[in-house]
């Protein structure tokens, strides 16, 4: 199958239960790259499927394909215009998309945008004088007056630059990075860091046919709406594609095909395990559904009859993901920080059972397992062992600079200020480190000036 980088980006502001609001939309889809950049195959398409569905469901809908800058920016401004007072407001883009310096930007056609050779500081000028901010256009909805954002980045996060019209990535560093969504606000990725976004075998792409079919759907709200999304690109990739959110949704529930006259019949009762080795399938609905230890005894099961592979690969990275989610914000001990220690500790066992030991992924993610693991003994008083967590991750990812400061977390805890400085300016000081890690070494070193 082949894959594709496929930018959406929309703007929704939500109905509540019941209520009439206007419903205003603002699709766009480019597809005419110039070859610097790269011409792309179904982003159009898929601005189409999307704007007749909108359409469908009572959207006011402004359709534009192939835009330039200057076109990008006044459709832009004239929708926020628009969008004033609106309980719905939606704004899509179909296309390139690229992260410089920690901001995302989407790719208008006839940029004249090429990054080849070009350092940073000639990036981050380029990125903003042929390009447009993401994050402005989420800021302009936010600042309409309508009740709610919500955006969606249907991208590759990770392929490189390609010059078929295949692939919608303009960068070979890496895709888009995370967007922190305002109050009220959710921000969906079609896939995960690390992973690629499949093009599907029709005229849309994996991510999209999956979230048309389930907007449509009465009775979902738009948390659910994502959810069954999420889980039919798990299944339909074989778990090599994993979507994420990030919500701060408020309020009551969101329908978008509105409320369904009948309750969702009930969940099925889980099945007994079969005696036999549980399918891929079953595996990765496993691990996306978080339950760590019957993953990895599936894992287990599937290793004794047919020896370690790849095929571990994939759940383990999901499990471990899961657990990031439940040490997010987390400042002290509690039921989502003891499951993240248990899942890392399973997850590790598996590594050692499930995947080979020359595979490419298992020093990664075994670095990551033993990272995160240290994050919640640390959250649990418990820096002696933290400690040995974060050495037996450092090896194995030296490049990870979040690592290192967690090493120098954990010094600190046990008294070691001198270790723990040395761990922090090192990162200050690392080319290569990312710049929140920077940020949070340099806020540790400015706090222990302070003490």
């Amino acid at each position: 199958m082949s894959r594709c980088l496929r930018i959406a980006l929309l703007a929704l502001f939500p109905v509540l239960a019941g209520a009439q609001g206007t419903r205003t939309a603002l699709v766009i889809g480019n597809a005419k790259y110039e070859s610097a950049v790269g011409p792309l195959r179904n982003s159009v398409n898929d601005a189409k499927a999307v704007a007749k569905l909108l359409r469908g469901l009572g959207f006011s809908v402004v359709e534009e394909h192939n835009v330039t800058r200057d076109d990008l920016l006044e459709a832009v401004a004239d929708f926020r215009k628009k969008t004033t007072g609106a309980e719905v407001a939606l704004f899509y883009f179909a296309g390139h998309g690229i992260s410089v310096g920690g901001s995302n930007y989407l790719i208008p056609v006839k940029s004249g945008y090429d990054p080849q050779n070009a350092d940073e500081t000639t990036l981050r000028l380029l990125a903003e004088t042929k390009l447009f901010n993401a994050e402005q256009a989420v800021a302009e909805m936010s600042a309409s007056g309508a009740r709610c954002n919500l955006v969606i980045l249907d991208a590759c996060r990770n392929t490189p630059v390609a010059r078929t019209p295949r692939t919608r990535d303009a960068t070979a560093s890496g895709g888009l990075s995370e967007m922190q969504p305002p109050a009220g606000s959710l921000i969906a990725f079609s896939t995960d860091a690390g992973r690629i976004a499949h093009d599907g075998d029709g005229a849309n792409g994996l991510y999209t046919e999956e979230l048309l079919k389930h907007m449509r759907t009465p009775g979902l709200t738009i948390e659910q709406v994502f959810k069954r999304t999420r889980a039919g690109v798990l299944e339909r990739s074989g778990g090599a594609q994993i979507p994420a959110e990030y919500s701060r949704l408020i309020g009551e529930d969101i329908f978008l095909a509105g409320a369904a006259s009948l309750p969702p019949p009930p969940a099925p009762p889980m099945k007994a395990e079969p005696a036999a080795a549980p399918t891929l399938a079953e595996i990765t609905k496993l691990a996306a559904a978080g339950k760590a230890a019957e993953c990895v005894t599936a894992l287990q099961q599937t290793a004794a009859s047919r020896g370690a592979g790849d095929f571990a690969s994939a759940p383990l990275e999901t499990l471990l993901e899961r657990a990031k989610d439940d040490l997010k914000d987390a400042t002290a001990p509690s039921p989502k920080v003891e499951n993240a220690m248990k899942t890392c500790e399973l997850v590790l066992t598996a590594l050692r059972e499930c995947l080979p030991p020359d595979h490419t992924q298992k020093a990664a993610l075994t670095a990551k397992a033993q990272n995160r693991r240290g994050d919640a003994l640390l959250l649990f008083g418990r820096a002696d062992e933290a400690l040995d967590a974060y050495n037996a991750a450092l090896p194995l990812a030296p490049d990870d600079a979040y690592i290192q400061f967690n090493r120098g977390r954990a010094l600190q805890a046990l008294g070691d200020d001198a270790g723990a400085r040395a761990d922090f300016e090192a990162v200050v000081k690392s080319r290569t480190a990312k710049p929140g890690a920077k940020k949070l070494a340099q806020e540790a070193l400015t706090a222990m000036k302070g003490a």
